[in-house]
């Protein structure tokens, strides 16, 4: 009984280690440190940037239309949307109609969509994977990243982290 319990410790010990490479690997291309100053246009044709806030943190996150993952999680960002200086940016998911069409029948606020049908800004913060999610502080420096799902409280305590 004992060596079989040991062996079922081993085999959950590797799965660990496999998910945290796995983790590490799809991490290690995102940008660190301070976050480009960015002038872009959302899909209402706003102006939004990346400029930090005096007081708090911010939430750039990477999704796409057609990721299923983004879909679930489309309702947690909306909530945050709400409380904190979001950039939503849609990779390679086709026109800014196409996208408005999706937000609107998926109930996305429209005024911070960007629509980066190229992949370029997907390509300069290193994003390999969707969702990606970047926590940057009120100075302007990258706090956190998540690739995959992530829950709205632990996104939550992340900017509230970042903003102390």
């Amino acid at each position: 009984m004992k060596i079989l319990n040991k062996r079922i410790i081993i085999q959950f010990l590797i799965i660990i280690l496999v998910i945290l490479a796995f983790r590490a690997w799809q991490n290690k291309d995102l940008v660190n440190g301070t976050v480009p100053i960015l002038n872009l246009q959302t899909i209402t044709k706003d102006t939004i940037d990346s400029k930090p806030l005096a007081d708090s943190a911010f939430l750039i996150h990477f999704w796409a239309t057609w990721c299923r993952i983004c879909e679930i999680e489309n309702d947690s960002i909306q909530s945050i949307a709400k409380d904190y200086k979001t950039l939503n940016i849609a990779i390679k998911s086709g026109s800014d109609d196409y996208i408005k069409e999706y937000a609107i029948k998926n109930g996305l606020k429209l005024d911070n969509i960007i629509n980066d049908n190229s992949g370029s800004l997907a390509q300069l913060f290193g994003v390999r994977g969707t969702p990606s999610s970047f926590i940057v502080d009120n100075e302007g420096k990258v706090q956190f990243t998540e690739v995959g799902y992530s829950s709205e409280i632990g996104l939550r305590l992340r900017l509230w982290f970042a903003s102390l």
